[in-house]
């Protein structure tokens, strides 16, 4: 090993959880997941227990700036869209709709909260 010689090195053992992806060592591959990340998010919304849905965004939904909409706390919602960009990392299936609601930062509606937390519902329901 040129590198232990180079550099002092300690082994840490297999890889299994860094920067909150988890990394499980199957026969032939090694699968990366964020499980234990989606349940700790879906906690902390206090969405734990909300009933899953099984399509991250409702079919041809289109969101808008919607200035008559109802305001809603735009701090939580940074805080919900920030952890669903996180989890495109290990799922590209939510991608777009995290596209859709991250549109709307700056000045989130009721309906773009609703987008964003029909997504959580949706990987509560997809998390295995």
């Amino acid at each position: 090993m040129i590198m232990e010689v180079e550099f002092e090195m300690i082994d840490l053992g297999r890889l299994s959880y860094f920067l909150c992806m988890e990394f499980t060592l199957t026969y032939s591959r090694l699968v990366m997941h964020q499980k234990k990340y989606i349940k700790e998010v879906l906690k902390r919304f206090n969405m734990a227990t909300c009933n899953p849905i099984s399509t991250p965004t409702a079919t041809n939904e289109k969101l808008d700036k919607d200035e008559e909409g109802e305001e809603v706390d735009d701090t939580r919602f940074k805080k919900i869209v920030g952890c669903l960009r996180f989890l495109c990392n290990s799922r590209p299936d939510i991608c777009h709709g995290v596209g859709l609601v991250s549109r709307f930062m700056s000045n989130p509606r009721k309906s773009h909260m609703l987008a964003a937390k029909r997504l959580l519902k949706y990987i509560q329901g997809t998390t295995d």
